[in-house]
């Protein structure tokens, strides 16, 4: 496989994606940490990621994934919204393509305990997964608050819809509805002016059958650039104790970019 249009057509994709949804595009990655109250006026941040890799000769593949993030912050309440892409080829044949969408509203309570409500919806061809849509809500607590360490507890519950795709050979196919607790743990490092570690650890069961859960580990470290921009290495392990059949339990994945915030 060449690097040729076919190719040039997606990355041309992931900067249109990223100019329609954001005026003064650039690189940036989604960053969790833009999650907490503004103590001065009222703020909108923009984080844009965009990574592509390839190769051509005796190795051919291709691979882009695009994630923007838009935060409205004030001292009351925080909206969340995240729209990612990731699409993949290896030898002229499509290995990745799968999208997702979130929302968050966020709203304090007290000093260190806020309630949000979210919804969702994503799809994954290679998971077989036609669509999930969710809508869920919960509290937030915050654990610690400091300049060198921030930390959120949070706990809560979604209710979630989603179609397996038909394939022949196969059985679990159809529409499924579930309940599903959400727990999670957000804490972010400040190691040094130019070095910063976070982690994210969630853990969603079915309310009805606990031994059905999904759980996902993102963990980031952040090294600045500029004011503006900076390195990211992302680690994400996800793990679906009942997946659809031919799906594996874990999926494990690792990237470079670099992280673009204005």
């Amino acid at each position: 496989m060449k690097f040729n249009f076919h190719h040039m057509y997606y990355i041309s994709r992931g900067f249109i994606f990223a100019v329609l949804f954001q005026p003064l595009t650039t690189m940036a990655i989604v960053n969790m940490d833009s999650m907490h109250f503004s103590d001065a006026a009222d703020r909108f941040t923009s984080d844009v990621d965009l990574t592509v890799s390839g190769a051509s000769g005796n190795s051919n593949n291709f691979k882009m994934a695009l994630n923007t993030q838009f935060t409205w912050i004030s001292m009351k309440s925080i909206n969340l919204a995240i729209l990612g892409h990731q699409y993949g080829e290896n030898n002229d044949l499509r290995n990745t393509n799968k999208t997702f969408v979130h929302y968050r509203n966020i709203n304090k309570l007290a000093p260190n305990l806020d309630w949000e409500l979210f919804t969702q919806f994503e799809q994954n061809e290679f998971t077989r997964l036609s669509y999930r849509s969710l809508v869920g809500a919960g509290l937030r607590f915050s654990v610690f608050k400091s300049e060198a360490h921030r930390a959120y507890l949070g706990t809560g519950g979604f209710f979630s819809s989603e179609e397996t795709e038909f394939t022949q050979g196969l059985t679990d196919h159809g529409k499924e509805e579930v309940n599903r607790a959400n727990l999670y743990y957000f804490s972010k490092y400040k190691l040094s002016q130019n070095l910063s570690f976070s982690n994210a650890l969630y853990y969603q069961p079915n309310v009805s059958h606990f031994a059905d859960f999904r759980a996902l580990l993102d963990s980031n470290l952040d090294f600045t650039i500029s004011k503006n921009v900076s390195f990211r290495l992302n680690l994400e392990v996800a793990h679906d104790s009942d997946p659809s059949q031919t799906v594996k339990h874990t999926d494990i994945q690792y990237k470079t970019g670099v992280k673009y915030h204005f």
